[in-house]
């Protein structure tokens, strides 16, 4: 550790000597937490005390939004013997509405925004209050 203390290099990541960098950090995060599961993996994974407010605000968002996209799947395969292939029309529209919130958040965690998404915003915001 030596070497890297003479160039004054830190190892570990400091988030009170380079704000601009760690809000970088925080904003890319946001924007992982709705790209795939891993993203949102890798962010609730993280240290809540190395965790902003703009990242647990989107991952709140999009642990909300996971569910539901969980139930609009699980939805879908008890509704198909019921209703046959016509249940994948409704659920496609299920899954479009999901994939535009998605889209929707991306867009906010791009410009370091906390705007919750419709329907659902709100609510994940009150309900995981904890995470």
């Amino acid at each position: 550790m030596g070497d890297f203390e003479q160039v004054d290099m830190n190892v570990r990541w400091s988030y009170d000597q380079r704000p601009a960098e760690a809000q970088q950090f925080d904003r890319k995060l946001a924007i992982m937490c709705y790209l795939s599961v891993f993203g949102w993996l890798l962010a609730y994974r993280m240290p809540k005390q190395h965790r902003s407010e703009l990242v647990n605000f989107h991952l709140r968002q999009m642990t909300l939004l996971h569910l539901v996209t969980l139930f609009c799947l699980g939805l879908q395969i008890v509704l198909l013997p019921v209703w046959g292939w016509s249940s994948l029309a409704v659920s496609g529209v299920g899954i479009g509405a999901i994939m535009l919130m998605r889209m929707l958040g991306v867009m906010s965690a791009m410009n370091s925004l906390q705007d919750p998404l419709p329907l659902i915003g709100r609510l994940a915001q009150r309900l995981l209050r904890n995470m």
